[in-house]
């Protein structure tokens, strides 16, 4: 009954999540203007640069600068401050719509994110199976990847089931 009760749990704060993501990500103050850009939010254990180059209005690239994870940082940047996790998290949960080099960096950047809107999104992604197999695999990796006590609970969990 205890994994039953967690997944019940863990699928009504991913239906809430989706519903408030809606909103929240068209409050995003993100340009549409070419070049990077870039914001920060809270890590798991300190505040993580979120970095997005648009190209013709459309985001083509994203990356993140971290603790743990280091990408090379663009040397020019609009520096948009700090975003919230939660509004940041839907932002990027919406550039997850298909394969793709711009959706692996979405799922990675979410992952950066601490609290539950990252975690939601991630087994969202994970248990929709809608989703192609790799945005699946990729949101597992990158859940793996989280220092978050619930996501490793989650995964044993999920281990645990089968």
């Amino acid at each position: 009954m205890r994994i039953v009760d967690r997944i019940a749990r863990a699928l009504a704060f991913v239906l809430l999540f989706v519903a408030w993501t809606d909103s929240a990500a068209a409050n995003f103050p993100l340009p549409t203007d070419d070049g990077w850009h870039a914001w920060h939010v809270q890590g798991t254990a300190d505040l993580v640069r979120i970095y997005v180059r648009i190209k013709n209005g459309s985001p083509t690239r994203i990356r993140f600068r971290g603790n743990d994870c280091r990408y090379d940082e663009p040397t020019e940047f609009q520096d948009l401050g700090v975003i919230d996790n939660e509004v940041s998290v839907a932002w990027l949960s919406d550039q997850v719509y298909a394969d793709g080099r711009i959706s692996e960096d979405a799922i990675a950047a979410i992952s950066a994110h601490a609290g539950d809107a990252a975690f939601a999104a991630l087994t969202g992604l994970l248990e929709d199976r809608n989703r192609a197999k790799k945005t699946r695999e990729q949101a597992l990796f990158w859940l793996a990847q989280t220092d978050s006590d619930e996501a490793f609970e989650y995964l044993d969990a999920l281990i645990s089931s089968n």
